[in-house]
């Protein structure tokens, strides 16, 4: 018996000390929970310090893409063309050749229309002298009737056909008018034979080839222009504030770490579905609410190592700084 106590106080004695690290261990982890807790608070407090201040006065929105002003060349004439003086995505300047169509029947047309006014002019003329004759006719028919030695029948005849002559001059000087506007229609004509480049920028959709028959207004090429922007599609909650000049940033998804500024340029005078093919009609069937989205563009001005990423159509995120509108 005794045997027994004596061991059963010897394991009591060796568990003994077990105790204390069980209470180190609790004491870090209340320490550690508590350095937690205010870790989180100091976020959070952080956080809501930021949007108090900053946060709150930002509207932003990911349904954003640049965009720009592309111009469609297309042909005014029809006809075969000659030459394509362009490739793709290749650099012009407003004034440069694009494309060239065969011109061999618009010069035909402008000589035609030239002969045709050769032709008018000598008709006037030759008008002219008819009814410098006519006139001269007349004066002396009227000496006569004057002296009783011509008819009234004779005295009218010489007056008709003065007055026809005078009607056939005026006639033929019309007709030089017209010929005129003729040459100037063949002169355009021959003149847009050549295509050139309205605008500066690079040539995009290239559709044309040497040899193709054009149509007038067939589209044969793009011009993409340097200057860019960003068209914002808003929710209609968001723009309670929205104004022109306040400033704005952009960060394009091409690469994320990119900032571009840029400012409100302007806001569409309606939404988006008002614009689209097939407008909703909220007045007939079912009704469900469809949060609205109006576009609001935003200029913007890229460094040049931005704008050789950026390329219209490509998407982004646009947030605008309300303060300035209140």
């Amino acid at each position: 018996m005794p045997d027994d106590v004596g061991r059963m106080l010897e394991i009591e004695g060796a568990a003994a000390p077990a105790v204390q690290p069980r209470r180190r261990l609790g004491r870090t982890r209340l320490a550690v929970l508590a350095a937690a807790a205010l870790t989180v608070l100091g976020l959070g407090g952080w956080a809501l310090l930021t949007w108090y201040t900053t946060g709150r006065h930002h509207v932003s929105t990911n349904n954003a893409y640049v965009q720009a002003d592309t111009t469609i060349v297309a042909a005014q004439v029809e006809g075969y063309v000659r030459r394509v003086a362009v490739g793709d995505n290749q650099p012009v300047r407003a004034g440069d050749v694009l494309v060239e169509i065969e011109p061999s029947d618009y010069e035909a047309a402008l000589a035609q229309a030239r002969a045709e006014a050769a032709r008018a002019r000598a008709e006037v003329q030759s008008n002219a002298a008819n009814r410098a004759a006519a006139d001269a006719q007349l004066r002396r028919s009227q000496y006569l009737a004057d002296q009783g030695l011509l008819s009234s029948a004779g005295l009218d005849a010489a007056r008709a056909a003065a007055g026809q002559w005078s009607g056939s001059t005026q006639a033929s000087l019309a007709e030089v008018e017209a010929a005129q506007a003729r040459i100037a229609a063949a002169q355009i004509n021959l003149q847009r034979t050549i295509i050139r480049a309205p605008i500066d920028g690079v040539v995009g959709n290239r559709t044309v080839r040497v040899g193709q028959l054009l149509r007038s207004g067939a589209p044969l090429l793009a011009i993409v222009p340097d200057a860019l922007y960003v068209e914002a599609n808003f929710k209609e909650t968001q723009l309670a504030r929205m104004r022109a000049g306040l400033r704005a940033v952009v960060i394009p998804d091409i690469d994320r770490s990119m900032r571009i500024e840029g400012v409100v340029d302007s806001l569409s005078p309606a939404s988006g579905s008002e614009f689209s093919f097939i407008p909703t009609e909220t007045a007939t069937g079912n009704f469900t609410k469809i949060v609205q989205r109006v576009p609001v563009r935003i200029r913007i001005e890229p460094t040049p190592a931005q704008r050789a990423l950026l390329r219209p159509g490509l998407s982004a995120t646009a947030t605008v700084d309300l303060r300035a509108a209140d």
